[in-house]
């Protein structure tokens, strides 16, 4: 049995629909480009009578709405939210099938090792982000050549759109070990909404309050649009961290799941 081959077919639906979500949700957005490029002075007005503490939470302190990249990294904000739930509920799902389904005897009376199944299963997670984010990235840059004319910086571009890259495997890695920690998990989407949210929650409450030791906590912080727009670069700080808490995501996810009592039919 090809399992990488079998996760990917099963996958497959899903995965388009998230695209197809993704990508019609950032167009809606860009749709209303043109009108607020155009009224940029009178939306700049609006913001700035709004507390600063809501400017800073949204992102609306530097960025300049009246042109194209201001205005994506805006956007954008969105779309990685949803690609954030949408690579947790891919991470915590992918192994606790195996608990839910009941089909771990099943998969494991093969002569397979346990490491290397972790290893087909998570090599699918990553095929199916790499697909999504290339899409994403594909699409958008073709959405905003259609609605500006405008030239507008590639690297800040790449960079801005490759934040969500970073993130969706932040939460991947993060739903893998959630997956292996839990015991039991019924269902998959209010686990993932809760801890991406509760991650954006803590990100907003550090652009409100500025405290260092916030920064650290929240993944959507290392990848700060905001920062990303002004500087066009990423923090080497926030990129070492990320690195080292996925890994070690990673490094639970094999190290429990391998010990894991796994419930027969």
């Amino acid at each position: 049995m090809n399992i990488l081959m079998q996760e990917l077919k099963m996958g497959r639906k899903s995965l388009i629909v998230w695209c197809a979500s993704l990508v019609g949700t950032f167009t809606i957005f860009m749709m209303l480009y043109p009108f607020i490029s155009e009224q940029a002075a009178t939306f700049t007005k609006v913001f700035e009578s709004f507390p600063p503490e809501f400017r800073k939470a949204f992102g609306l302190t530097t960025t300049n709405l009246g042109e194209v990249l201001g205005y994506y990294s805006f956007a954008f904000l969105y779309i990685i939210l949803a690609g954030a739930v949408q690579a947790m509920n891919l991470g915590v799902s992918i192994l606790s099938a195996e608990v839910r389904e009941k089909t771990g005897d099943f998969l494991f009376v093969k002569p397979v090792k346990r490491t290397k199944i972790i290893t087909l299963k998570i090599a699918a997670v990553l095929i199916e982000l790499g697909i999504i984010n290339v899409v994403i990235c594909l699409a958008n840059l073709i959405i905003i050549n259609l609605v500006s004319k405008d030239a507008f910086d590639m690297k800040l571009y790449m960079l801005l759109t490759g934040t969500l890259l970073f993130i969706q495997l932040f939460f991947a890695s993060l739903g893998l070990a959630v997956s292996v920690f839990l015991r039991r998990i019924r269902t998959v989407l209010p686990i993932s909404m809760g801890v991406v949210f509760l991650f954006y929650i803590i990100f907003l409450l550090n652009q409100t309050l500025e405290d260092p030791k916030l920064a650290w906590i929240s993944p959507f912080g290392y990848f700060d649009l905001a920062y990303v727009s002004e500087h066009v670069a990423y923090q080497g700080k926030f990129i070492a961290a990320w690195f080292v808490l996925s890994a070690i995501f990673i490094f639970f996810t094999y190290k429990l799941f391998t010990k894991k009592d796994l419930p027969s039919i």
